[in-house]
């Protein structure tokens, strides 16, 4: 193929990649829903996170509300809806932002729509990233097609190099050898106290400690998730539970996950984020935890 075939056609795939990366419908954070709902009211929007916990009203039927976090924090977005979806699953939501009834200034979504999550905001700057990169690459490689090749110098005469007298060669010295790498080159971790702990108070695991020392910390038994807290008991979910570190208030708070049997603190089933102070009761199924700040 000609080289004024193929310019055209990798500016064109170039053009198209970048396109079609910023013709995806962008969602919106639910930080920033939060933070500023009067921005927001009476407006569509979509939202892309996990399903906490659902609240039928009336009981007994799909219809009432659930609520939806994502990665921007810890904080989740009420969302009413007709037909009430599974706890623990991703979604994008498209609705309405109005004010919750119950409560002044409170944002609550209107559901219109709700599908599986497709591409995030995140994967979307990156495409964008590399598209224009692409474009860039090819802008470089059009101008070194199209430069002039240097015209091929004259050749220049060899003339046979003069004799060496041994008596005058001087030797070169070896480069000093490079110093051995210590064992165990790898870093250290950095272990972040967050200052509390929980503690096993009734269960299998009895008597076990667990610093906090995550943003985000899990808590189940074991299974497909990852748990920073394992709890060996059969009457606790496998992704039970969760609980949030927010560093600019320095507080924590627990959110339910389970289908099956729910959180309770100090005997009560919490259906949203919920504070923990400290001495707080924590139950999961059979087992009591103990949340103790230091």
């Amino acid at each position: 193929m000609k080289r004024t075939r193929v310019l055209p056609i990798m500016a064109a795939a170039g053009l198209i990649l970048v396109f079609s990366a910023s013709a995806a419908a962008p969602e919106t954070w639910i930080v920033d829903i939060l933070a500023n709902p009067a921005r927001y009211w009476n407006t569509e929007v979509t939202v892309v996170g996990q399903v906490q916990a659902v609240i039928p009203n009336p009981a007994g039927t799909t219809r009432g509300t659930y609520t939806m976090l994502d990665e921007s924090c810890p904080n989740p977005l009420t969302i009413r809806t007709n037909d009430l979806p599974p706890v623990s699953r991703n979604f994008r939501v498209r609705g309405v932002l109005i004010q919750d009834p119950a409560q002044a200034n409170v944002p609550l979504m209107k559901e219109i729509s709700r599908s599986s999550p497709g591409m995030t905001n995140t994967t979307l700057y990156l495409l964008i990233a590399a598209g224009a990169a692409f474009l860039f690459l090819l802008i470089v490689f059009i101008i070194l097609l199209t430069k002039p090749k240097p015209r091929p110098a004259a050749e220049e005469t060899i003339r046979p190099a003069a004799p060496v007298d041994p008596s005058k060669t001087t030797r070169i010295a070896p480069p000093p050898a490079a110093p051995a790498a210590a064992p165990g080159g790898a870093k250290t971790r950095v272990f972040l106290n967050l200052g509390a702990d929980i503690i096993v108070e009734k269960g299998p695991d009895k008597g076990k400690e667990f610093p906090l020392h995550r943003q985000v910390t899990t808590i189940g038994r074991p299974g497909s998730r990852k748990n920073e807290i394992e709890i060996n008991d059969d009457t606790v979910s496998k992704e039970q539970a969760s609980i949030y570190y927010d560093n600019a208030k320095k507080e924590f708070t627990i959110a339910d996950e389970s289908a099956t049997n729910p959180t309770r603190v100090d005997g009560r089933a919490i259906s949203g984020l919920t504070p923990l102070k400290n001495g707080v009761v924590i139950e999961l199924g059979r087992t009591v935890l103990i949340f103790k700040k230091s």
